[in-house]
């Protein structure tokens, strides 16, 4: 299933340059966090961006092919991203008590 917008098919005919801008934000935030694990949400993050930005670039959109218990499509990379705002939300909740 190609998908032109972002996950769960919202925004669709979004800009690949505004992807990139948003995908290079979040390089420059991780060079200035020092905390490791904050590193490591914000990596899941830029891999699973990168990853759908070359699709998008590729075949113009996402591939999505892992079928969420028929709910919803999505690919690696989403799960990528997701994954990533989990550990930095684990990460900002953890250093602010």
């Amino acid at each position: 299933m190609l998908n032109r917008g972002v996950s769960f098919g919202l925004l669709p005919g979004i800009s690949n340059i505004l992807i990139g801008v948003v995908i290079v934000s979040l390089v420059i935030y991780a060079v200035k966090v020092r905390e490791l694990i904050g590193r490591l949400g914000l990596g899941l993050m830029i891999i699973g961006g990168l990853g759908n930005l070359y699709q998008r670039v590729m075949y113009g959109g996402v591939v999505d092919n892992l079928n969420f218990f028929g709910l919803f499509y999505n690919n690696v990379f989403d799960y990528l991203i997701v994954g990533g705002a989990v550990v930095l939300i684990f990460e900002y909740f953890r250093t602010t008590r």
